[in-house]
């Protein structure tokens, strides 16, 4: 996906999702969406399913389980998740998948396609009616397990702009809100509420 495609899901998943550190942080979670494309790794990692994958695993472990709130930020925590949330869009966006036999020409075409379309998807409503929470998923296994199950499902499917639209704003919905569900609740987990 182009950076404005990412920045516009940002957008939506900040104004949708209605989360008090999310909203706070707003800067910092942009500013991630759009960091993988960024750095030199961009040259040299392609944003697949199964390049970035197990990175990505390791970065969701970190973030949830193994947050340690002395070492990370608030804001830094929104960061990366912006950043998670990067590769899981490119996941669902079919020129970043193996099954794309395309040139670069046609893969830069499709993400302008993409760029309008997403904004449009966005705007005219439908990516609200696309949405189902995110149940089920407390462990970040949980969630490892969603990710896979949804991408299986997706590269089953015909590639069409409208459908990467769909899937792309309903699994980073759902997987914004349950990182943020395991991030409070590890997060708040030395509290006792007796």
């Amino acid at each position: 996906m182009r950076k404005k495609s990412h920045i516009s899901l940002a957008m939506h998943i900040v104004d949708s999702l209605n989360v008090r550190e999310l909203d706070k942080h707003r800067k910092a979670f942009y500013i991630g969406s759009i960091l993988p494309d960024c750095k030199p790794s961009f040259l040299t990692t392609k944003h697949e399913f199964s390049g970035t994958i197990s990175m990505l695993h390791e970065k969701i472990q970190e973030m949830t389980i193994e947050y340690d709130a002395n070492q990370c930020s608030e804001r830094s925590f929104i960061m990366d998740l912006g950043q998670v949330l990067h590769y899981v869009a490119d996941y669902f966006t079919f020129p970043h998948n193996m099954t794309y036999d395309g040139t670069l020409r046609d893969h830069c075409i499709y993400e302008k396609e993409l760029k309008h379309s997403l904004r449009a998807y966005i705007k005219n409503g439908d990516a609200l009616k696309a949405y189902s929470p995110a149940t089920g998923i407390d462990t970040p296994e949980a969630l490892f397990r969603f990710i896979d199950k949804a991408h299986k499902e997706y590269l089953k499917f015909k590639r069409s702009v409208e459908e990467d639209c769909m899937y792309i704003v309903r699994v980073c919905h759902q997987v914004a809100e349950a990182i943020m569900n395991l991030f409070l609740k590890e997060k708040y987990s030395h509290y006792s509420f007796a």
